[in-house]
């Protein structure tokens, strides 16, 4: 049952119909003064109490109203909840604040207490390179984290509102993990519903890159090529990486791209569980065995904590010292070497050490889910 409604909102309610509204705007509703002075004023509750007085599939109401309102006469979704994701602007935060006060007392409060809305950073035009950079990937972790928490079954989306960029993210979010997608545009006479596409990832990447995605998505800001440490090998993540050449520098910087993002989201939502781990039995747990080598700071420490803490673990053993440099802090990869699965683990202090972990199930399903799953729980 899609009960909850994620909707991206842009700011044409303010913008395109209440700014222009005057006494020669067509189709005008009687009470425009009332909405129009209300508008001036800022008076966000007194507003929706007007836009309410209006048949919800005016104009003027905006398209958000609009669409939702289609969507509820069609009850093809029973929606229960409503979830709006503005931008980064006081009219995109405005917006919100009109459009949560109205669905609250829509059709006799049937959404009481049951709409809210969420600013998602960096998603706004005064610079459009942080928007490309970091708003989209906020964007896509915003849906990302609604839908985690009310499970991918449940979710709808209405990618009617806001820009062009983040309506096409909303689209391909909904392809990727199969949830319906809405919209309508101000021409159309009905909402149209994307029709689900062969859209998918090669998720075996999640495995070998775990540790260098998440090291990517885990800084806020841009890393240089020297930071990033990628060569001719790791071609295939590139299309997860967004280039910005910044002129200060002279240099080409990198960040996770929108699309990157929904590669992670994606994997962390058809994969919620271990696939075929289990707990050790009491004779496979051996404690970690650590060569008496220089290790960094605290890694003896974090390698018990690890397995201590996942009792699929059997065991973990230290690795020799091999391309330190290239390690970035704490990471968890799958490496193939003679034809064989392994799950390495680094840490870093200053310096850097590498670690060997044994599992219950050494399936590359099931190390690869652990490398996704321990990267994220332990990143720094």
């Amino acid at each position: 049952m899609r009960s909850h409604l994620i909707c991206t909102v842009g700011t044409s309610l303010f913008q395109g119909n209440l700014e222009k509204l005057d006494e020669k705007s067509p189709d005008k509703p009687d009470n425009w003064q009332e909405i129009k002075k209300a508008y001036t004023a800022n008076k966000w509750d007194q507003l929706a109490k007007e836009l309410l007085k209006v048949a919800p599939t005016s104009r003027v109401c905006g398209a958000e109203i609009n669409t939702i309102h289609d969507l509820m006469m069609s009850r093809k979704f029973p929606i229960e909840h409503i979830h709006f994701l503005v931008s980064d602007t006081e009219d995109g935060k405005n917006t919100g604040q009109v459009l949560q006060k109205y669905f609250t007392q829509y059709n006799n409060g049937i959404f009481k207490n049951k709409v809210d809305f969420e600013s998602v950073e960096n998603l706004q035009d005064r610079d459009p390179k942080a928007f490309k950079i970091f708003g989209l990937r906020n964007l896509v972790r915003a849906i990302g984290s609604i839908t985690q928490r009310v499970g991918m079954e449940q979710v709808v989306i209405d990618a009617t509102g806001g820009y062009k960029a983040q309506i096409a993210i909303a689209v391909l979010i909904g392809q990727v993990l199969n949830i319906p997608v809405v919209y309508k545009h101000e021409r159309f006479s009905e909402i149209i519903e994307f029709p689900p596409l062969p859209v998918d990832f090669d998720y075996d990447l999640i495995g070998t890159y775990a540790g260098l995605l998440h090291y990517i998505d885990n800084k806020n800001h841009l890393l240089t090529s020297e930071e990033l440490q990628i060569d001719e090998h790791d071609e295939k993540i590139r299309v997860f990486l967004e280039e910005v050449f910044d002129t200060s520098t002279q240099q080409t910087m990198y960040a996770l791209s929108p699309l990157g993002e929904l590669f992670l989201l994606g994997y962390q939502l058809r994969h919620p569980k271990a696939p075929n781990l289990r707990p050790a039995t009491e004779k496979e747990r051996k404690h970690p065995s650590i060569r008496d080598d220089h290790y960094p700071t605290g890694f003896k420490e974090f390698v018990q904590k690890v397995w201590e803490e996942n009792k699929w673990i059997k065991t973990i053993r230290s690795r020799d010292y091999d391309k330190q440099k290239s390690i970035k802090g704490i990471g968890f990869n799958v490496w193939q070497i003679d034809e064989k699965y392994h799950l390495v683990g680094t840490y870093k202090q200053e310096f850097g050490a590498r670690f060997e972990l044994f599992l219950t199930d050494a399936s590359k399903e099931s190390l690869t889910w652990a490398a996704e799953y321990l990267t994220r729980e332990y990143k720094d």
